[in-house]
């Protein structure tokens, strides 16, 4: 009995010390599940690249680059698009995501081929802050 006793309580004290490492290990190989996803009701601004390639506001400081599979009629022309997902409410990678474009005859609906997260850099180029006049 003794020696079970024993032997149970270096079963807990290993377990209980093996398992901050193993939770940083696990926290080091998934990614959080917001990492690189977002939701296609959150673009809240859009900016035409090319005819094949869009930049979507998410929010303050967050946007992605989208890349579509073929060059979209009225893209560089029109006044707004939407971005829809194809399967739930996430966009975490390409086949997630298509853009809606409205056209001269219809809607053309674009498959996407590249979704990139834009660099803080590439987004302050993209959406420049308007500075405040001083007050004099």
């Amino acid at each position: 009995m003794r020696r079970s006793a024993t032997v149970l309580s270096a079963l807990i004290l290993t377990a209980a010390l093996a398992a901050p490492a193993l939770a940083a290990d696990t926290a080091k190989a998934k990614p959080s599940r917001r990492d690189g996803c977002f939701f296609a009701d959150q673009v809240r601004g859009y900016q035409v690249v090319d005819a094949k390639t869009i930049n979507v506001n998410i929010r303050q400081d967050e946007a992605y680059q989208l890349t579509l599979m073929h060059s979209a009629f009225d893209l560089e022309t029109s006044t707004r698009i939407g971005v829809k997902s194809r399967v739930g409410s996430w966009i975490c990678a390409p086949q997630d995501a298509s853009v809606v474009v409205p056209e001269t005859n219809g809607s053309g609906r674009y498959q996407v081929r590249e979704i990139r997260r834009l660099t803080p850099e590439e987004y302050a180029e993209a959406w420049p802050r308007l500075k405040k006049k001083p007050k004099s």
